[in-house]
Parts: structure tokens; sequence; C-alpha cells
């Protein structure tokens, strides 16, 4: 017996053997006379091994994951305020440190086990982002709806926001596991971008807290890759969980303990040796984190080499120790094998490893079918030795510690580095291809084919898989091809050549060829300079592709400069004021918005006529004695406040704003400079901060006689705003205090929870209504934060992250529902804020200034923006009137009426009806019913009747608003709707996915023709009928178009073969207004058209057209059928000419911040409308004219510029005129 334990050993020995007892084992002693053995056996105890050696501890291991008890512990805590403020939870480590056992054997059991409230039900989400996230993602989700992940994940793709409904209100855990898969996995940039989305809106802030609790863990030398994310850079600026180095306490845990559970023991003398080997040494309790994987393997192997139950120094130096351990385990499993298995193995692990380019090796998860032909013999020895993992059919290497401590593996990857990572982008490459059932256009070509071959021809082909060899054979054919046909074109050329040369003589000796030569050199440079200035100055870039407009040589397409300047006209130009001698600090507008303050470090305060922001003119100046830092109107507009480094606060009479004058005498305000000013909302109060480290707090009443209230409030304020009764002071501390001021001669502070930044906190703002404040500082952060109870205040949203350096202003829209923001990046930033809880960008950042921008202030009716900046300027931006913020969830559809004066948009389980004869503004209120995303909207064809599909429902609406009986009998969310040419049918498909016929001749009465179409075994996301309204195609997930013949819409039959081609699914289909061709386009990039003249027969018009970097979402044929327009996951629009095969018409229009997911023509040609998940409600005027008129009116082309940015070989010609 022993410790107590129910153990019972029984042995008999004889002739010279003997047996003793040590602790639960039996020790037997045999002997010959000369030689002796012993053999130990052990209880039942130790039987089972509690070190997982590389793999990760997992969830039903957690009994023997000791050691992080403290981080998990912090962790717990970190989640726990996540679940009140909401944000992505990152856990970063470097390789080896154990995150993946710190989250699935640390936290996952002790939220079931209920360590957080409520977390024992809580659905416990996990997964690891693979080469496709979305699909992993989708996978996990539908776990609890039942939906199917491969149509989920299509969803994702356009409206990541989906991912919130899915879980249906109940709280989950989400755990993400290997993070930095998304950038050694994922190549779709637009997938990978919506998949961190998706944890971003699951995460972000709610009324109750966030949809989900979400855990990632990430790589720490992927830290600088998660820059490019938004979401991943405020989590990393949000208290991410740093996971370092075990201490030797920890290790010691880790050791022992598991040991102890499984009734092991461990002999005196072996934890000391393995915490040297691992590399502690006494008094310094770091070691290299990437070693502890070699401690956890060296516990197995050591287990493995047990002598009975107790784990021996001997058996530890049987292993190889930390040192070999995991190498002399690999070559025993390399060694072992047949010499052709052995052959397998370095093409088997080059393969399951991503080279680094200038970035560490890292392992990846192969499928079983993308290992095809590797010998099975040579996986299983791996795998057996627990170095490969194979689950649910894939196979990856158990721990990257693999990748360093076996010598000949090391060996593999730096011989010919060059070549293997040419070898692992042939792979990747031939494996797309081969998914794409082997495209020709995917084949290689030029350099990359050159180097390809050249690599094989030198013996790297035994390596290579068979699709590989397959993908190069083919890649050399077509260029065989190409060679012979080139020798061809040569042949004829050489003929050609002798008489253009000929030519090409007398041409120059003409002196109206060489200047048009000459001109068209100076025209490509002038817009190659619009281009360049596009992202530092937005009207410079406008003003140079004008001026290459007005100049376009003969020859040369129009499209060019037509297309840039069309997008101009949703990007704020601004006007320039200049006057100042020094930097400029801060501006205000006054309230009727006809005047606007700026105060200098010149010591100016100057007035500015902006009743008309267009046109805006000088008015008086109030002079100080020293440089002014802060100016402040009252809120009847009749006194201004001006401070700054003279310590004294001075208050101007406005009423006329061409001759200000003085108002009392200074106030004596601060010992130092005075940093802000402002006025509360009853405009009796002024508020002042400074230098000395006090705000105080004056009683303005009578302007005139001005006077303190109460006892400085001590605190190193910057920035200063008043929301109602609350006081907010931004510090160089970092933090953003908060003052109760109802008796202002009394104010208390609030005891709220900390308001932090990282640094100094430079600007606040309240929005109109007083319930959120904006902050922003040194850790190039703005923050929004929940103030409804001052008392309370806690974060809104996620940090907005995106200027590149300190943030200087902020400030609220009128309306609440913009926000801008500048600093030291020399840009101001737009956010949209109808959906607090979740800001995104609001179109591309304003450039135009050449130094830090210090202050920012809207116009009272919200349409100018006035930006201040040390490079002594003022811009007054003009915000485009064609835009709005329609939907908080994104936009996903969008149609104008056939009269082309109504726009109708759908979105989050609304839509919204919009008047366009001037200014895009609201036709009444949204129209409700829907309770899920509206994903479609289209009008009847006489205008009367408006469809939304969404919920499982299609819905019908008159233009007066009323709805309709909702139109029942799809399974899942109707994803498209489609009237027929003479209004009587409606057509409806999604995700069921069966395609629905409907009688709508009376749309009270609306009722199913025939039974549902089949044939799309995905989600049907594209309809469209034919001009005659005798075919229908349809399009989706299966990646085919199929076209049904609806002469007779209750008995409708399919016309001709599906039509394949696509390799990805197809998001959008359109007739020609001739009918004679149908586009279609998807998430494979392309775009394809079909000759469909005679619709039972139709055949592809030419190749597919390219041009999109991601996903196409939506297409349009204009409606003189010359034109096709497609946009999708890049943000842009993109104009294609289709009087023959389609091209390309000059540049994409740009001005989205996200995926634009719907265009429509209006039915004149005229204008254009796109809706995007920025939230954008987008019209652009196709009449040039309009935009060159804005351009003219706004912007400037100065002698200077045009010295900088023309030249002086050309004379200075401004396009607009001097």
């Amino acid at each position: 017996m022993s410790r107590g334990d129910d153990i019972h050993l029984e042995a008999h020995a004889s002739g010279e053997a003997t047996i003793n007892q040590a602790g639960r084992d039996q020790h037997v002693h045999y002997t010959d006379g000369t030689r002796a053995r012993r053999r130990a056996v052990s209880a039942a105890h130790g039987q089972e091994c509690p070190y997982p050696g590389l793999a990760a501890f997992g969830p039903d291991q957690a009994h023997w994951f000791f050691g992080r008890d403290e981080a998990v512990a912090d962790l717990l805590a970190r989640l726990d305020d996540r679940s009140r403020r909401g944000g992505l939870q990152l856990v970063v480590a470097p390789s080896g440190a154990g995150k993946s056992s710190l989250l699935r054997a640390g936290l996952l059991p002790r939220l079931a086990g209920g360590a957080l409230p409520g977390s024992a039900a809580w659905p416990l989400l996990v997964l690891t982002p693979t080469a496709d996230p979305l699909g992993a993602l989708a996978a996990r989700l539908c776990s609890r709806s039942g939906e199917r992940p491969d149509e989920v994940a299509a969803t994702l793709a356009t409206t990541p926001q989906h991912a919130v409904t899915l879980l249906s209100g109940r709280e989950a855990v989400v755990v993400v596991d290997q993070l930095e898969e998304v950038f050694t996995l994922c190549p779709d940039e637009s997938r990978r971008g919506a998949f961190i989305r998706a944890l971003a809106y699951l995460a972000a802030p709610g009324t109750e807290g966030p949809a989900a609790l979400v855990v990632a863990g990430l790589r720490a030398d992927f830290y600088a890759a998660c820059a490019a994310y938004a979401p991943l850079r405020a989590a990393l600026q949000d208290r991410h969980l740093l996971l370092g180095a075990m201490t030797p306490h920890q290790l010691r845990e880790a050791i022992l303990y598991p040991a102890d559970q499984a009734g092991l023991d461990i002999e005196p003398g072996l934890v000391e040796l393995l915490l040297r080997d691992l590399g502690v040494t006494p008094g310094v309790d770091a070691y290299e984190v990437g070693r502890l994987p070699l401690l956890a393997h060296a516990l197995r192997t050591t287990w493995q080499q047990r002598h009975g139950a107790t784990l021996t120094v001997r058996g530890y130096h049987d292993t190889g120790t930390i040192h070999s351990a995991i190498a002399n385990t690999a070559e025993h499993a390399y060694t072992a094998l047949a010499p052709a298995a052995r052959q397998a193995v370095r093409p088997m692990f080059l393969r399951l490893i991503k080279i680094g380019d200038r970035a560490e090796d890292a392992r990846r998860r192969l499928s079983r079918a993308e290992l095809a032909g590797v010998d099975s013999a040579a996986l299983d020895a791996f795998t057996e030795a627990r170095l490969l993992t194979q689950a649910a059919g894939t196979v990856e290497i158990t721990h990257e510690a693999l990748l360093r401590g076996w010598p000949r593996l090391r060996g593999w990857l730096d011989d010919d580095r060059a070549g293997t990572l040419l070898h692992q982008d042939l792979e990747d490459t031939a494996a797309a291809w081969h998914r794409a059932g082997r495209d020709p256009s995917l084949l290689y070509r030029g350099g990359r084919l050159e180097a390809a071959r050249t690599w094989a021809d030198t013996g790297g082909t035994g390596d290579m898989s068979p699709t590989a060899r397959d993908f190069l054979s083919a890649s050399i054919g077509i260029r065989r091809r190409a060679q012979r046909l080139r020798a061809i074109v040569v042949a004829v050329s050489a003929l050609l050549t002798v008489a253009a040369i000929t030519a090409a003589v007398f041409a120059f000796a003409q002196r109206g060829e060489a200047l048009h030569q000459r001109d068209t050199a100076r025209y490509q440079r002038i817009l190659s300079e619009s281009d360049r200035t596009a992202g530092t100055d937005t009207a410079l870039a406008a003003q140079l592709a004008l001026l290459a407009h007005r100049e376009r040589p003969a020859g040369q397409s129009p499209d060019e400069t037509y297309t840039r300047l069309l997008s101009t006209q949703n990007t704020p130009l601004p006007v320039s004021l200049k006057g100042h001698t020094d930097d400029v600090n801060q501006v205000a507008f006054s309230p009727d918005g006809t005047t606007l303050a700026s105060a200098s470090s010149d010591g100016q305060i100057r007035l500015w006529n902006v009743t008309d922001p267009d046109r805006p003119g000088p008015r008086g100046r109030a002079g100080h004695t020293d440089g002014l830092f802060a100016v402040a109107y009252s809120p009847d507009g009749e006194t201004l406040a001006g401070a700054g480094r003279d310590g004294r606060v001075r208050l101007w009479d406005v009423t006329d704003p061409d001759r200000p004058t003085p108002r009392g005498r200074p106030l004596m305000a601060h010992d130092g400079d005075v940093n802000a000013v402002a006025y509360s909302q009853d405009g009796r109060t002024l508020a002042s901060a400074g230098q000395d480290g006090h705000v105080r707090l004056w009683d303005v009443t009578d302007p005139d006689r001005p006077t303190r209230r109460g006892r400085p409030i001590a605190g190193l304020v910057t920035a200063l705003a008043f929301g109602g009764k609350t006081l907010a002071g931004a510090g160089s501390d970092g933090r953003v205090r908060l003052w109760n001021v109802a008796d202002p001669g009394h104010p208390t502070p609030y005891a709220h929870d900390p308001i932090n930044h990282v640094g100094t906190v430079y600007t606040v703002a309240f929005s109109p209504d007083g319930k959120t404040l904006a902050s922003g500082g040194d850790d190039r952060s703005i923050r929004l934060w929940d103030v409804t109870d001052p008392a309370h205040a806690r974060p809104r949203a996620y940090p907005l992250m995106g200027h590149t350096s300190s943030v200087r202003a902020v400030a609220f829209s009128p309306d609440g529902k913009t926000l801008a923001g500048s600093g030291d990046d020399q840009s101001v930033r737009l956010w949209d804020l109808a959906a607090l809880h979740w800001p995104v960008p609001r179109g591309p950042r304003l450039t135009g200034h050449h130094d830090n921008v210090w202050g920012l202030a809207f116009s009272p009716d919200g349409t100018t923006l006035a930006s201040a900046s040390d490079d002594r300027s003022i811009l007054l931006w003009r915000l485009p009137a064609a835009q709005q913020s329609a939907h908080n969830g994104g936009v996903t559809s969008v149609a104008y009426s056939p009269d082309g004066k109504i726009l109708a948009s759908g979105g989050d389980r609304s839509v919204r009806l919009w008047d366009v004869s001037g200014r895009l503004t609201p036709r009444g209120p949204p129209l409700t019913g829907h309770t899920g995303l509206v994903y479609a909207v289209a009008f009847s064809p006489k205008g009367r009747i408006l469809a939304s599909g969404g919920d499982r429902s299609v819905r019908l609406w008159d233009v007066s608003g009323r709805p309709g009986r909702p139109l029942t009998g799809h399974a899942g969310s109707v994803r498209a709707v489609a009237f027929s040419p003479d209004g009587r049918t409606l057509a409806s498909g999604g995700e069921d996915p069966r395609l629905r016929l409907w009688d709508v001749t009376d749309p009270a009465h609306a009722r199913l023709r025939g039974r549902p179409l089949t044939g799309h075994p995905g989600f049907l996301y594209a309809m469209a009928f034919s001009p005659d309204g005798n075919t229908l195609a349809s399009a989706g997930a299966n990646q085919e178009v199929r076209l049904w013949d609806v002469t007779d819409p209750d008995h409708p039959v399919p016309r001709g073969r599906p039509l394949t081609g696509h390799t990805g699914t197809i998001r959008a289909v359109r007739f020609s207004p001739d009918g004679k061709t149908l586009a279609s386009a998807g998430e494979d990039r392309q775009l394809r058209t079909w000759d469909v003249t005679d619709p039972d027969h139709p055949a592809p018009r030419g190749r597919p057209v390219t041009g999109h970097p991601g996903a196409v979402y939506a297409l349009e044929f204009s409606p003189d059928g010359k034109t096709l327009i497609s946009s999708g996951a890049d943000g842009a629009l993109r104009l294609w000419d289709t009087t023959g095969r389609p091209s390309p018409r000059g540049r994409p229009l740009t001005g989205h911040t996200d995926n634009v997911l719907s265009v429509r023509f209006s039915p004149d040609g005229r204008t254009l409308a796109s809706g995007s998940t920025d939230r954008g409600l987008w019209l652009w005027n196709l009449d040039v004219a309009p935009a060159i008129q804005r351009v003219c009116t706004l912007t400037t082309f100065t002698p200077q510029a045009w010295r900088e940015h023309v030249g002086t070989d050309i004379p200075y010609a401004p396009p607009c005129g001097s």
C-alpha cells in the first residue's frame, strides 16, 4: 500500500531473485550469477501520460494544466470587463509560450465552470482561422443556427454584421486560436478583412453589452501585420494580454503537479536538471520563452522512459535531454522508415511549412487531398510520434518548435531557401488553379514561368506534387503556343516595321507631329502628378486632373480625365483662407453660421465672412499681446473669448463682426499659457484652463463685468468642453476628468471610472445631446464615452484608429451623426456615428494641410467643416450634398423609381425612400416591418409599388409607405427580387434556395405562380428579367447562371443549359437594354458576358474581363447599353465600355471605404447611385461639367504650386483662369 491509496501489489520470487518495494513500485532483481537485470512493476497509477508534448493542452486535459493560474485569472478579469464594455480581447505571445493551452485548457474550462456570471450556460465556440477564416467562423456559428456554413460564409463576406444575428440574442464566447493564420494561410484580402470585421461586430459594445465575448490568440511576430486592420489596431491598444515566460515557481508547478495528479513520482534532482537545461539560472527568472515546447516534449519522452511510476534522471538522459529530445524523436521516426518513404519526408514537411519571406517560418494546415501522393507510411510515422497532427481530414505540424529543434528539417529549410520559396509559390498557385477548374488565366507567364522552369530543370521536380507538375506543364504548353504565334507576328511585323520607320522619319520631320509628341508627354506627366498628390492634397490633385482634361492631346481617351474628375464630386474639397502669419491653433463658427473666428500664434483673432462658404472673405480683427491658443463664441453670438500665451482671457463684442471691440478688462486668469476656453450652453459661465495647473470658472452673465466663480479646480488641463451641466477636461496625464457644474460656484468632480488614453489627451468634445464624449491624444486614437450618467462613464465603441500620429482636435457635426478628427498626420478624418457602438470611416481622409492640424469646427448647418493648421492656413471643407448615411448596418440595395425622382435603399431591417431632385434628403420615416437585414429592393415598372426582400419574406409597399401583406414561403432570407417588365410578376429568391414567381397584378392580393423553381443547390443572390419579359436569369452560390422561360409565368421551364465558367459565387446578373447580352460577375473577380440573342442557345462573348482586385457584388447597364458599371469589395466603381468586348473606361470611381454592394443608373442615365457597407448612399452625376465647376469654385492653382507640380517649361495658365 502507498500514500493511503487503495493499491495492492503482490509478488513471489524464487532462486536468487529478490523483490524490493519502493514507493508504489516493486523492483524485481534477476541474476544468473554473473549478470543482473532489474524490472519495475508499477501500480495501476501512472499509466496515463499527463504531458501532451508538442501538442497544446485541450479542455479535457485541464486537470493536468498547471503554472498559468495568474494568467488565467488576469484573462478572466479582462473578459468580465469586456462583458460590460465590449471589445476584442487579444492574447499575444511568442511562439511556444503556450497561448493555445492557456485558451483551451485554462480559459474554456473555467468559463464552463461558471467563472463569470452566467458563463456556465454560454455557448463556447472555438475555431482556428485556416485558409478560409469566414468558413471556419460560419461553421461554428451555424452549429447553433442550423444554417448551411458555406452560405453563411458567403453572407458574412459582404455583411459581416450578420454574425451577430446568428447568435439569436444569446451571449456566447468565441475563441479564435492562432489568429495569425489569417495572415499566413488566407490569400484573399477581402475575406480576411470581412472575418476581422465580423469578430469586431460580435465584440462591439451594445446597450446590453456585446453580442459575444471574443478572445483571440496571436503570435507576437504578427503584431505589425495587425496595423492594417482598424479593429485589430484598436484591440492591441486596448489592454491586450501579453503572455511571457513562466517563472521558476510556475515551471515547477507545470512539472510536479501533473505528475502528482497522474499518480507519478519524480526522482529528486530531475526538476532542477530540467530547469537548468531549459535555461533557468539561479537569480535569473527569464529563459527563452520559445523553448517551453522543448520542455513539454522532454517530459513526455521521459514519461515514456519512466521506471515504473517514477520519472527518473536516467530516463531523462536516455531521451537526449531537452537539447535534443525533439531531434531524437524526429530523427528516429525518419530513420525507421523504408528508403522510399524516407524520400517523401522532405517534400512533405516543406509543404507543411509557410516559408517566411523576410519573416519567420510558420507551420500551415493542409488537407489530405493537398498531400495526395505523399507516402502514407511517412505521414503515419510522424503522426504516431506526435510530431504531426491529423484531424478532420487535415494535417499540420504539431508545434513550430520542430522547425527549430530538428537540425535535418532546419537544413532542408535553409538549403536553397530561394528555391524553396519558389516551390512554395508554385504549389500554392497550382492548388488555386486546380480549385478553379484549371482555369488557363491562372497559369504562370513571363518571369514567374521562367523562374519556375529553371528551378524544375535543376532538380526540383522530385519535390513537386502531381498537381504542381500538371500546372507547370500546362504553363509551358501555353507559352509554346504563344511563341509560335509570336513568331508569325514578328515576321509580319518586320515588313511593317520597315514601312513604319520610313513613315516615322517623314512624320517627325513635320513640326505638328513633334508638338503632338511633346503635348502627349506633358499630358502624361500632369496625370501622373495628379495621381501622386491625391493622397496628400485633394484640391491640388483635382486642379491637376482638370488641367490634364483641358490639355488632353488628340488621340488620348477622354475617359482618363473624365473618371478622375467624377471622383472629385464625392470628395470634400477645401477653400483656403490665408492671412495669419503664424500657426493657426483654433477656429469657431458663430451660432448663425455667417462668421468664422480663428486664433493664431501671431497674436491675432481674425474674423471671416462665411455667409457663402464657397466665397469667404475677411472681416475684422482682434489683437492680443501674445500668441493665441483658444477662441470660443458665446451661445448668443455676441461675445467672443480669446486666450493664449499672456495668461489673460479677453472678451470681445462681435455684434458687428467687421469691428470687434473689447468687453471689460482682460481677465487675469492664469500664471502662464491659457490652453483652452469654453462657454456653458446657457452662456452664463466661461471656463478657462491654464498651464499653471488650474481650471477657472467665470460668471459672464454680464460680459462687460465678468467675475470669478468659486475656487479654481486643480488639474493640468489641455482642453475643455461643456455638456449640459457637465464640464470635461483633457489632461496631460492621459486622463479625462468630469465635473458637475450644476452650481458653477461649487463644481464637484464625478467619481467615475477612469477615462484614459496612453499619453497626453489634447482634445475633448460633447455630442449635441450631451450623452457622448469624444477624446483624442498622443496614442493616435479617438475614443467615444457614454456619459449619459457622468458618474458612470463607460466606452461606447472601439477606439477609432486611423490617424498615424497624435490627435489634436475632435468635433461633432450639429446632428451628432458625424465626428471629425485631426492631428499631427496633417489630415482630417470623418467618422459615421449613425450607430454609436460601431463607428465607421466616412469617405477618404481629407488632405490639403502641410503641417499639424490643431483646430476643427462644423458650421451650424453641418455642410462645412473648418480646420486650422500650423501651416498658417484655414481650410473650409464643403461636404458633398449627394451623400447620406442611410442605414446603420450598411446599404445592401438601391433602386430608382421609374420617373427617377425617388431612390429606395435597403439595409438594417428597414427600407428608406429618398428625394433626389436636389440634395439627397429622406422622404418620410423608414419603412419598417422586416425583422432582419433587407437585402433587395425593386420598384414596379409603373413606380407605384416597391418590393423588398429580407427575413424569409417579400414585402410590397406603395410609395406612400403603406405596406401590403408579407409574401411568405421562403425558408431562408430573401436575397433578390425583380419585377417583370409588365409589372405583373415578381420573382424572388434567396437562401432556401428556391426561386418563386408571384402574381402581383393586384398587389393587395398577390399569389404564388406555379411551383417554386429548383436547380440552384446553394444561395440565390441575383435575378434579372430580360427586357421582353420572356426570360429570367438567376445565379448564386453554385457558380452557374440559369435561364428560365417565363413566357407563361404559371408554368416556367429551364432554357438551354446552365452557363458555366465562373469559379466562385455569382453575385450579380444583368441584361443589356436590347436583351442580346447578359453580364454576370461574382467572387471570382471576373466579369463575364454572354450572347443571349437566342436564349435557348446562349454562348460566351469572348474571354472573361478582370480588373477588380476582390469580389464583384453589383452590375448595371446604362440605359443606352453603351456602359456597364461594376462594384465590389475594393470600394470602387468601375465603368466599362460595352460597344465591343467590355473594356475599362478610365480610372475607378473612388471614395467609399468598404464593399459597394449595389449600383443603379437613374432612368435617364445621367446619375449613378451606389450603396455600401460603409453606410454610405452616394449619388454620382455622370455629367463632368458640374464637377469641373465645383473644382473651379472651391480650389485655386497658385503660381508656386504650378512651378512645383507642372514645371517651368509650361507657362502658368491655370485651368480655371487666373
